[in-house]
């Protein structure tokens, strides 16, 4: 198996459309990437969240204060307050969604009347304060900033019975436990929900490496299929030696693994030292992650290969089929469609090994290691074991009548 291993390491290297693809382009989409989105966040990261606050005495309402206490890492204020009437405030978010007047309810009541007005200020959404601690959101869409909002709205609704104790208590326990309400709601902003790395655009090159991953299956694909008789002369002499076949491949598979992994360690080094992309994660997680998913490209290109007795090219097709068709439902092409495929169909996400790897990257920004994170991992280990059984098994069962 050694010898195999060092022939298809040689091959490997010398096969120039293997190394464009399994290290050239994903270095060029990378940086693509970060050229697109680089600047992005950043000029948009420190932005007040323009805001319509309706109430009576709204001004001296415990949940203003703070609201207006709330900043960004730089110091800069994270809220533009405008106290507005109620048909003010439709106005100014029916301009933030750009006309569109259906507004999306998200704590409370929202009432459905809505008025004109000649306020050009926008609104991401409406906070209506009936009482110090009854707080209704009206939000128009949904994105980070709304999602930032949302937050602490309901980080200041769970604190509710808190305040009404407090209140009953006297004026001393009610100002400690304000306090104690705003700096839940600090942690919740600039922790909480964003994790290490707040910008949106991230998943992206979360996707970057899934897509890595997977693109040692193609490489694996071609290799295995051309050691099966029916499809090569390389097949024929493999086929009519007394070579276990089993080692033979898992040689192969070797070789393309250790290819892949320098491929991604390349590219790690790229990402994170050239272009400075923070996964928010520690690096020795992100690197495990990194090989768990090119073990299971490994594992998938394998499986595929040994379905039925097809061609190259339909085998090829089949593979492509399945990593385009789980990039797109990843987000790689459009990070919103994983979220949809979630909230529809959550078990697609589940056996995806692209949205397995994307989800792991993901867990260790916002969340860190933790359960999350080793479900992912669990998740890829198993899909592995099971499609490199799955591809034994099919390439044992397989006869030819002559060679």
């Amino acid at each position: 198996m050694l010898q195999v291993y060092v022939s298809y390491m040689k091959k490997i290297f010398r096969t120039k459309s293997t190394v464009f693809w399994g290290l050239a382009f994903p270095l060029i989409l990378g940086s693509l990437f970060y050229f697109a989105f680089g600047s992005i966040y950043g000029q948009q990261s420190s932005k007040a969240m323009h805001v319509a606050i309706v109430g009576e005495n709204a001004e001296a309402h415990p949940f203003v204060k703070v609201l207006r206490d709330l900043t960004y890492e730089n110091g800069d204020k994270m809220m533009d307050i405008t106290f507005a009437t109620e048909e003010e405030a439709q106005a100014m978010l029916k301009k933030a969604a750009g006309g569109d007047s259906a507004a999306k309810k998200v704590f409370g009541t929202s009432p459905e009347k809505e008025g004109d007005s000649d306020q050009t200020k926008r609104a991401i959404g409406i906070i209506r304060l009936s009482s110090e601690t009854d707080v209704a959101l009206t939000i128009a869409e949904n994105d980070m900033y709304q999602s930032i909002l949302s937050g602490i709205v309901s980080a200041y609704r769970t604190k509710a019975d808190l305040l009404k104790d407090s209140a009953a208590r006297g004026p001393e326990a009610l100002a400690k436990a304000q306090q104690s309400v705003s700096a839940d709601i600090e942690y919740v902003v600039n922790k909480g929900m964003a994790g290490e790395n707040k910008d949106p655009y991230v998943p992206y090159f979360y996707n970057l490496l899934a897509m890595m991953c997977m693109l040692a299956s193609t490489t694996v694909l071609e290799m295995i299929v051309s050691l099966q008789p029916n499809c090569s002369n390389t097949g024929l002499r493999v086929g009519a030696s007394g070579v276990s076949k089993l080692k033979y491949e898992f040689g192969v598979i070797l070789a393309v693994l250790t290819f892949q992994l320098i491929c991604m360690g390349i590219a790690l080094v790229y990402l994170l030292g050239i272009l400075r992309i923070r996964f928010g994660g520690e690096i020795p997680m992100i690197i495990l992650t990194a090989c768990c998913g090119v073990l299971t490209g490994c594992a998938l290109g394998y499986f595929v290969s040994h379905i039925g007795r097809f061609t190259y090219g339909v085998k090829n097709t089949i593979l492509t089929l399945i990593t385009m068709g789980g990039g797109a439902i990843s987000g790689l092409y459009a990070v919103q469609l994983k979220a949809v495929v979630e909230e529809s169909a959550p078990i697609v996400n589940r056996i995806n090994p692209m949205s397995v790897i994307t989800d792991a990257f993901y867990s260790l920004n916002i969340f860190g290691v933790g359960d999350r994170y080793f479900r992912a991992i669990i998740t890829l280990l198993a899909l592995t074991a099971g499609l490199f059984l799955l591809g034994a098994v099919l390439s044992r069962r397989k006869q030819y009548e002559s060679l």
